[in-house]
């Protein structure tokens, strides 16, 4: 028997268990079975190594037993669970080698999630797509059809697309395919759906959908809307040449509303928002 903590970031759900308590380990196929909804089931599953609290290794899977870089949410439940179980405020949380310095404030928990890196390479291409590129912003024109979309890939720990034309969400799964097709699957896709308010009034709410690598849909991602806010900032502050009020933006998606705040010289990007324990119980 494996004791298991099942967490909650806005909808998007987790089990995570801590690596002393396991006696073997666990597979990919384990994984998926636990985190499939008839019988557990989360978005995300998280083993954690609490031997140093100070730097807490984080291994993190997907739905479908593949390995993540990254989950913003499933780092802020992290988070509230050791605050919970050990009575700690700050950690860092490493993923992948990666640290994550961490820290909760009453109900609010936050978690830098560092620089981005922007991503130039095409992994395939096709004749029926035709692909130009303005800076950091790819456009793509399928050419059979009158489907045109604005994207800009981006790795935060895990790589984005982040699709911000009018209109986009009523078109997500041709994008969808289409990004799968480009770049091997290896893309969690988010969609903005009102970009252009947004550019114009960015105090705006914006709103988001995010397909998830391995997990699909879910209610709320946490390194998609940091992402999707990172494009927002780069995008505003191209465009107005100005910072965005207050250096934050506001992301909701069906879950709920994160903030992402941007520090600036070097820029980083800090993801603020809650988290919940929906229960125990042990994985047999």
């Amino acid at each position: 028997m494996i004791p298991y903590t099942k967490l909650n970031s806005q909808g998007n759900d987790f089990i995570l268990v801590e690596h002393s308590n396991l006696s073997s380990q666990l597979t990919p196929d384990k994984i998926k079975h636990y985190s499939d909804r008839e019988v557990i089931g989360c978005d995300q599953f998280f083993i954690v190594d609490t031997t140093t609290l100070d730097n807490v290794n984080c291994d993190v899977y997907n739905q479908d037993g593949s390995k993540a870089s990254q989950c913003g949410n499933g780092l802020r439940a992290t988070m509230l669970y050791l605050h919970k179980k050990y009575n700690i405020n700050m950690t860092n949380l490493i993923v992948c080698n990666k640290s994550y310095p961490a820290e909760i404030n009453d109900d609010l928990i936050s978690i830098d999630m560092g620089s981005p890196q922007y991503i130039d390479n095409i992994i395939n291409s096709a004749p029926e797509y035709s692909i130009t590129k303005n800076g950091l912003v790819l456009t793509l024109n399928h050419n059979d059809t009158s489907l045109k979309f604005s994207f800009i890939p981006i790795t935060i720990g895990n790589s984005h697309c982040v699709v911000f034309s009018d209109n986009c969400i009523d078109e997500k799964e041709r994008i969808s395919k289409i990004i799968d097709d480009i770049y091997d699957k290896t893309m969690n896709i988010g969609f903005i759906e009102n970009a252009s308010s947004f550019l114009n009034d960015c105090t705006t709410v914006v709103k988001l959908t995010v397909n998830e690598r391995g997990a699909g849909y879910t209610k709320s991602c946490g390194s998609g809307a940091t992402a999707a806010a990172i494009c927002l900032f780069r995008l505003y502050e191209l465009k107005s040449e100005s910072k965005v009020k207050n250096s934050l933006i506001k992301i909701r998606q069906v879950g709920g509303e994160l903030e992402i705040i941007k520090n600036y010289n070097p820029d980083s990007f800090k993801l603020i928002g809650p988290s919940s324990i929906d229960g125990e119980g042990n994985l047999e």
